[in-house]
């Protein structure tokens, strides 16, 4: 029975340490946690965004259910499909957060999103908003990193 207890215990402490914000979640900069939010976006991989987006209280993990964050998430994902990304000059917004734009290229498309972030629980960085509609309107959402189909009637 003891070898149990301490086989968990290490687990308990890392689940412990998620909670609140912790340094599993979150990201140590401005431009850090963007490029985190971006790159877990474009492995499609719905845990490590959910480390990095969120609020001043936390990880949004903590503040909404699983069903609604995943629902969000999968929209996301749709959206940000990407080859290269290029981080902008951050501006200071309201309550300390900052507004960096990200200039997105996939293909021939291009896009300069403005993503809002803010500092969280332990000195951590979120991502707290994305102009998404700018990407819908710059034909991102549902596009494909796949080389477009030729022309009808070519080969």
């Amino acid at each position: 029975m003891k070898r149990v207890a301490v086989l968990l215990l290490p687990f308990a402490a890392a689940c412990a340490s998620l909670s609140g914000g912790g340094a599993g979640t979150g990201a140590e900069s401005p431009n850090a946690v963007i490029q985190q939010f971006l790159t877990a976006a474009r492995r499609k991989d719905l845990t490590a965004m959910a480390m990095v987006w969120g609020t001043d209280k936390g990880p949004a993990s903590q503040t909404m259910s699983q069903r609604e964050l995943e629902r969000r998430e999968l929209i996301m994902i749709q959206c940000l499909p990407h080859e290269q990304a290029t981080l902008g000059t951050p501006t200071p917004s309201e309550a300390g957060r900052l507004r960096i734009p990200v200039e997105l290229t996939l293909l021939n498309l291009k896009a300069k999103p403005v993503f809002t972030v803010v500092r969280g629980p332990r000195d951590r960085w979120y991502v707290e908003n994305l102009e998404i509609d700018q990407l819908r309107d710059q034909g991102f959402c549902g596009a494909s990193t796949a080389s477009p189909a030729p022309p009808p009637g070519t080969r």
